[in-house]
């Protein structure tokens, strides 16, 4: 397991950290965004180191209203050589869940591949993806989120992620992709997929 945390506050990050430790601590990435008025971001710092998260590191960051951090910790049964985000050109892709390595070539990072995915085909490309992902992307100065119906992402009124539900959050609903803005603290959907397998599902109710 893996967790994804966002916060704009470094206390509220810290308690979620905590509240996720469970889901693994080998490695960790720190990262900080800056936004303006019309919400596009500027990345900031980004820190990637192993073991759990390095506490300077998050104290030395100011804390401003005009920005933004996430944290990622891994989990042991992860390659520490990949450390999330994702980086590829102008776009950061922090993902929670694991695609089947069936779907993939030998050898390469899932995380890599799902950002290349979306990349060459867009939002459409993550109904084909076989496996579970709740995922944080960067892209062209703007931030989104989104997961399929297996991996599990809670949010708040205040734009505090969590891959554990917290107190006043709620799932965030799958099989949407939201722009995040953060000026107003919104999530809005501008794109829809299909889980494209999901082992728990039952079938409708009667």
């Amino acid at each position: 397991m893996c967790a994804i945390l966002g916060s704009f506050s470094k206390r509220k990050l810290l308690d979620l950290y905590r509240l996720n430790a469970y889901r693994g601590e080998m490695s960790h990435s720190l990262t900080s965004f800056d936004y303006d008025n019309d919400d596009r971001l500027r990345l900031g710092v980004l820190f990637q180191d192993n073991g759990p998260l390095n506490t300077e590191v998050l104290d030395a960051l100011h804390e401003r209203e005009d920005r933004y951090f996430f944290a990622h910790s891994q989990a042991p049964t992860t390659d520490t050589n990949n450390m999330h985000p994702a980086v590829f050109g102008n776009a950061m892709l922090w993902h929670n869940g694991i695609v089947k390595q069936s779907s993939i070539p030998e050898d390469t990072w899932d995380t890599a591949w799902l950002l290349e995915k979306i990349l060459d085909y867009g939002w459409s490309s993550l109904s084909r993806i076989n496996g579970t992902f709740a995922c944080v992307m960067f892209y062209t100065n703007e931030m989104f989120v989104f997961r399929n119906e297996i991996s599990p992402m809670f949010v708040d009124d205040n734009l505090n992620i969590s891959s554990t539900k917290f107190e006043g959050s709620w799932s965030l609903e799958p099989n949407k992709v939201f722009k995040m803005y953060f000026k107003d603290k919104k999530l809005i959907p501008i794109a829809y997929f299909e889980t494209f397998e999901n082992p728990y599902y039952l079938g409708d109710a009667a």
